[in-house]
């Protein structure tokens, strides 16, 4: 067999001088791992291909990379420690006192970790406090566990929310632990070559776990991997879920698999494809269309009062055993009051609603982006891009109006182009000064800007993980504005998830704020009405929470899927 012809290979310029894999301090130096955003300047950095990162190496960070030194908790700060095998301070702020409550939620989660179980979730409603009872419980965990590592997930947008989490670390304390705060972007960064998880957490936080519910997301096996959902529990990390919508339905609950199979004796493995096991145990639920996901079965699609069985029926495996594995409260100062604003368009709005999408594209001055066909679901969303649209001035008319009553507004969206963009613009032009916390941009200075009252109007698609309430106490001691706020849904959403964790952004922490859903009668926009306020029935009765605000917005509907059963 002749031998195969080999070649010598030469190195490049570039690859002979690159930096090495991993920066080595001389003595007295240590490295300073930096936050560097595309494009901006950091003289005297290299990057660093092995830490997918900027570093710099000596005595003393230069004033001109200060901007761009790691924070506390964040993972630049944690592969720093690591590199140069010291421990920094953690974040500093404003004490904040333990409410009662939240005491009485450490106390639980501390109980749940001292009988051996894996996991508990926190359900209380938004705005109730979770992220201190959370961060009480670790704390208690660890106490008596004898870890010292903490690993938090939060949700998206990870520049209001990452902040959001170090604030309530320097206002509840770190305890001395090692806590890791991370956004669903980074968790890949958290395992080897191999699939596996680099570290191992004593404790892991899981906010806003709902983001974790369709098993055939990327992030979700990410999470299975970093919280090591295949091990049996003594070879885990316990975790504490936190969310006040656990899913659509019970087969959604993908994150607390392992915590169900451990609930009824079975190894995790038996319990990973969650809906299918549910099944086994009963539960109405059918394959969806999309390969991986599970939906409620024909029958339950017809019947409120079958779903509302199912998921009191899963919720009761986690409170009814001893000691329980979930906490549920209402928020004591009630649910949020909501209401419904249908809109009768006019005969020139019902024109350019039936309009060729292309026409209404030109007409409106909207920019084509990729495929521009509308056939099926495309078909749909078109559909409610133009009726978002059309309203907008009517939005804007309307918020311009409870701002000369003194009111501080939200303005809920889904989609962008056609929505938020053109309901702010609208407002702009009556004069009143808008916070937009949607696409680019410094987010957590718009959210301040609307919070500090320095603009009366916030425009947002966050649905979860920022606080925009009245009289928030802000991390220097400071309060944000007292004015009373209001919110609209410019736009009903299908999600019953982001509908109620959206409400929840400005009715929290003592303070109401009321909100009215704004649509088109006979649109697309009606329809998808009907599904958000369904789903905002069975998101609330999963976490056993107070259906009632939502009984008057359904029987708007003249809601006859909505059996009067489910109040008594």
């Amino acid at each position: 067999m002749a031998a195969r012809k080999t070649t010598q290979r030469r190195s490049s310029p570039r690859r002979a001088s690159a930096a090495p894999l991993i920066p080595t301090p001389r003595h007295g130096e240590q490295i300073w791992i930096l936050d560097v955003p595309h494009r901006a300047p950091a003289p005297g950095a290299k990057y660093y291909k092995a830490l997918k990162a900027f570093a710099y190496i000596g005595t003393q960070l230069p004033d001109e990379l200060a901007v761009h030194a790691s924070k506390p908790y964040s993972y630049a700060r944690w592969v720093e420690e690591d590199l140069n095998g010291v421990r920094q301070p953690g974040a500093t702020g404003f004490h904040k006192t333990p409410r009662p409550e939240q005491v009485d939620s450490a106390k639980a989660i501390a109980t749940a970790f001292r009988h051996g179980k894996r996991g508990f979730l926190l359900a209380d409603e938004p705005g109730v406090g979770k992220t201190g009872s959370a961060i009480l419980g670790a704390k208690a965990a660890l106490k008596l566990g004898g870890g010292d590592t903490v690993l938090i997930t939060v949700d998206r947008p990870a520049q209001i929310t990452i902040a959001a989490w170090r604030d309530a670390l320097a206002a509840f304390g770190d305890g001395g632990y090692r806590w890791l705060i991370i956004s669903p972007d980074q968790l890949k960064k958290l395992l080897g070559r191999n699939g596996q998880p680099k570290y191992s957490f004593s404790l892991v936080i899981n906010d806003e776990a709902q983001q974790f519910r369709h098993l055939t997301a990327q992030r979700t096996q990410y999470q299975r991997r970093v919280n090591r959902l295949a091990a049996t529990p003594e070879k885990a990390p316990f975790v504490i879920t936190v969310t006040a919508t656990p899913g659509h339905h019970p087969g959604e609950y993908t994150y607390l698999s392992s915590l169900f199979a451990q609930l009824h004796d079975d190894p995790p493995g038996e319990w990973a494809d969650l809906g299918k096991k549910l099944v086994e145990h009963g539960l109405p639920l059918a394959p969806g269309w999309d390969k991986g996901k599970w939906d409620w079965n024909d029958q339950a699609k017809g019947s409120q009062q079958l779903q509302h069985q199912a998921v009191t029926r899963v919720r009761k495996w986690m409170t009814d055993c001893d000691p329980p594995v979930m906490m549920h409260r209402d928020a004591p100062w009630g649910p949020p009051p909501i209401d419904g604003l249908p809109l009768d368009f006019t005969a020139t709005q019902w024109a350019a609603y039936h309009q060729d999408w292309s026409e209404f594209r030109s007409a409106m001055k909207i920019a084509r982006q990729g495929n521009d066909t509308a056939r099926g679901r495309a078909a749909l969303m078109r559909f409610r891009q133009k009726a978002g649209m059309l309203r907008a001035p009517q939005t804007a008319e309307l918020v311009a109006a409870h701002v000369e009553r003194g009111y501080q507004v939200l303005v809920a969206v889904e989609l962008v182009t056609t929505a938020a963009d053109p309901v702010a613009n609208l407002v702009e032009e009556h004069g009143i000064g808008v916070s937009r916390i949607f696409g680019g941009g410094d987010l957590e200075t718009e959210r301040i800007r609307f919070q500090r009252g320095h603009n009366p109007v916030v425009v947002f698609n966050t649905a979860s993980s920022i606080n925009l309430q009245a009289s928030e106490l802000m991390v220097d001691g400071s309060r944000a504005s007292s004015a009373r706020r209001i919110g609209f849904f410019h736009q009903p959403r299908y999600s019953g998830i982001a509908a109620r964790q959206t409400m929840g952004r400005a009715h929290r922490d003592g303070q109401v704020c009321s909100w009215s859903l704004l649509f088109a009668t006979g649109t697309v926009e009606e329809q998808a009405a009907r599904i958000m306020i369904s789903r905002l029935m069975v998101t609330s009765a999963s976490v056993d929470g107070d259906l009632e605000a939502f009984a008057k917005l359904a029987r708007l509907f003249d809601a006859d899927w909505l059996p009067e059963s489910i109040f008594e």
